[in-house]
């Protein structure tokens, strides 16, 4: 900005603002009737002595002995009163008066005037006939002598001087008005502004600097402040933006279509910290282009800008959430980028079609590579959307089209390399576990399955032939098969601290628990669970395996040590509830819960058929899932009825191909031989 010129136009523009005026329409009015009221005084006090002092008081002025006899000897006649009036009237019909004489200036350019009754303006162009109250007498006098030309002189001469004590100026300055009228006109003025074009020299090393280049590098400076200042609200307005959003997401988390989407609070966080991760990512790009385009002139900034991985935030989110959530932070980063690249549709456009299809395309990827797969994906699908977008801009430039499409698909690579190097992060960060970690977990070679082969390897078959019941269950009512699979893997690995005390462990007929009190029998099972959850935590399964470990049972009831305790009347159930005998839960919270405690409780039940036909295997599966659905511990899992129904043909069709083809019998309730095989129901689980 030229700071001498814009001060110099603002003081040109305020001198130029014409003093205003406070025009007094009611001075006329306000002195014929001082005049009128002081005869009417005068007419009832004549013979009073101090009718002089009466009348000046009335008047507001002071008279002299000669113009108070004057007016005496007159008897203050009807005749004088109207002669006096008519001058006033006549005198204020077109004068103006002002107390103070204007400047020469304020003549030429003219004054404002405001009727204080009506509050209308107007400009006065000239102001020379506008009148100082010093200078009245020629004015007055003509009006005098007009109105009292057949009267002897010194009725002119008394009135002339009467009347001129009593004129009063009806212009006032308005020094206020004025001065805010200055101000205004003042603010109205644009700055002026120096021209410096792009790459210009402003001032050269070894040069001296004068006030135009001093000028010149103090406003870049300040621009260059201003910029920054700038984009450091914007950053925090973006940032305030995601969190309030987030915050408004977490209070609607109880909504249908939303808890489908995030399931913890834990979703919520990366939620929020991945979108602000996609606006760092996104202004560094920005950084990097400007950087590029100064480095090589010949490649416009915006193109460069394609290069960028708007698709990053959405793509994790979709990798450790889901779908629905990846497709939520498309749109906001999608508008909230806009920002960034001064409210230029393009890119917004381009950044949402580019992350909704990345994200559809790499939920449930098999293997690390796919990051990279994806990327090539996404750069191809980049590629298209520049087209489509070029097209409809109408910038069809065949060279700057070909940098266009190149830069979009660098971009989808540079993404994919992106997201398999960050998403690894998150997983160890915040114990998510992706489709990925669930195939490296699935690997029967892990360390702790081969623990269990050798350790406890009746929990280690228990646990494959779960697995498969659950998978394919899963599989068939739409919830998260891999997880369920690998959930009941190691849904008993609790086991491992006492493998000897769980049935399917147990060599020949040797039992431990024949030597231990059932309340002691009952404290050994349930801890497998706790132990299970350290254990997990341990080797870092991830938090939703961990969770479906302290689930799998809910606080369901080890019936089997229960009723031995009550049917051997041990002295110590005398303080005991049945809640001592239950697990400590919490229940089933996901599909995928409720499928491993389905399925760990049908399995080890099929082992106690003695003759494990299809009508028997049935309608254990189905009395197992109505004795689990009964007591509560599915209420909180959304299995609906028609996933139990679904799953228990699905466990009817899996055990019956495990327990191959028999001879149907026409009993439909499976026949317990003895207390051993209850005993092994319940152990079992």
């Amino acid at each position: 900005e030229d700071i001498n010129s814009t001060r110099q136009k603002k003081n040109e523009s305020s001198v130029n603002v014409r003093p205003i005026y406070d025009y007094d329409a009611e001075i006329a009015i306000t002195l014929r009737t001082k005049i009128k009221k002081s005869f009417a005084v005068a007419a009832g006090n004549r013979e009073n002595s101090e009718l002089k002092a009466l009348l000046e008081q009335s008047l507001g002025v002071s008279l002299t002995a000669e113009e108070f006899s004057f007016l005496k000897e007159n008897n203050f006649s009807d005749d004088l009163q109207l002669k006096l009036i008519k001058v006033i009237s006549s005198f204020y019909e077109n004068t103006l008066v002002s107390q103070e004489a204007f400047k020469n200036n304020e003549r030429g350019k003219g004054i404002t005037i405001i009727n204080t009754i009506t509050r209308v303006e107007e400009n006065l162009k000239d102001a020379s006939s506008v009148l100082n109250i010093k200078d009245i007498d020629p004015v007055l006098s003509k009006k005098v002598y007009s109105i009292f030309k057949n009267d002897r002189p010194e009725f002119k001469r008394f009135s002339f001087s009467f009347l001129k004590k009593l004129i009063e100026p009806n212009l006032s300055f308005n020094q206020e008005a004025t001065d805010k009228k200055i101000m205004s006109v003042v603010q109205e003025v644009k700055p002026v502004y120096f021209q410096v074009q792009k790459n210009e020299m402003i001032v050269r090393e070894g040069e001296k600097i004068g006030y135009l280049e001093l000028a010149k590098l103090d406003s870049f400076h300040k621009t260059a402040v201003d910029n920054k200042i700038s984009s450091l609200m914007v950053i925090l307005g973006i940032f305030c933006t995601i969190l309030f959003l987030t915050l408004l997401l977490y209070f609607w988390r109880t909504r249908n279509w939303l808890k489908a989407a995030a399931r913890s609070n834990v979703d919520f966080l990366v939620f929020a910290i991945v979108a602000f991760l996609q606006i760092l990512f996104v202004r560094a790009g920005i950084f990097i282009s400007v950087a590029v385009n100064r480095a090589f002139p010949s490649i416009p900034i915006d193109t460069c800008y394609f290069a960028i991985p708007f698709a990053c935030g959405s793509m994790i989110i979709a990798v450790l959430v889901n779908r629905n959530m990846a497709l939520i932070i498309s749109v906001l980063t999608s508008f909230l980028i806009s920002l960034l690249f001064d409210e230029k549709i393009i890119f917004p456009l381009y950044s949402f079609l580019g992350s909704v299809a990345a994200s559809y395309h790499i939920v449930n990827s098999r293997q690390r590579s796919t990051f990279l797969k994806v990327g090539v994906f996404l750069g191809i699908i980049n590629m298209a959307a520049i087209l489509c977008l070029t097209l409809l801009t109408g910038q069809l430039l065949i060279k700057d089209l070909l940098i266009r499409l190149a830069m979009g698909f660098l971009g989808g690579i540079i993404t994919g390399i992106l997201v398999a190097g960050i998403t690894p992060i998150f997983e160890s960060l915040f114990g998510f576990i992706t489709y990925i970690k669930l195939l490296e977990l699935a690997n029967l070679n892990q360390p702790l399955f081969q623990r269990m082969i050798i350790e406890a390897p009746g929990t280690y078959h228990h646990s494959i032939i779960v697995a498969s019941l659950v998978e394919a269950a899963a599989e068939a009512i739409g919830a998260n098969a891999m997880l369920a699979k690998v959930s009941a893997y190691y849904h008993d690995i609790g086991k491992l601290a006492k493998p000897h005390y769980f049935i399917e462990n147990q060599p020949g007929h040797d039992n431990r628990h024949d030597k231990l009190s059932p309340k002691m029998s009952s404290l050994i099972i349930i801890s497998h669970v706790k132990e299970g959850c350290e254990l997990a935590s341990q080797v870092k399964l991830g938090q939703p395996i961990i969770d479906i470990i302290r689930e799998h049972h809910g606080n369901s009831l080890v019936s089997f040590f229960y009723e031995k305790a009550k049917k051997n009347k041990d002295e110590s159930i005398r303080s005991l509830t049945e809640s001592d005998f239950r697990y400590p839960g919490p229940k089933p919270q996901t599909k995928e819960a409720g499928l491993v405690m389905l399925g760990d409780v049908i399995e080890a039940s099929s082992r106690t058929l003695s003759n494990p036909t299809p009508a028997r295997i049935r309608s254990l599966v189905r009395e197992r899932i109505e004795r689990i659905y009964t007591d509560g511990q599915l209420d909180d899992c959304e299995l609906t009825l028609r996933n139990l129904n679904t799953i228990a043909e699905t466990f009817t069709r899996i055990l019956t191909g495990i327990f191959h083809h028999r001879v149907d019998y026409p009993e439909t309730t499976p026949k317990e031989t003895n207390s051993k095989k209850e005993f092994n129901e319940n152990t079992n689980r």
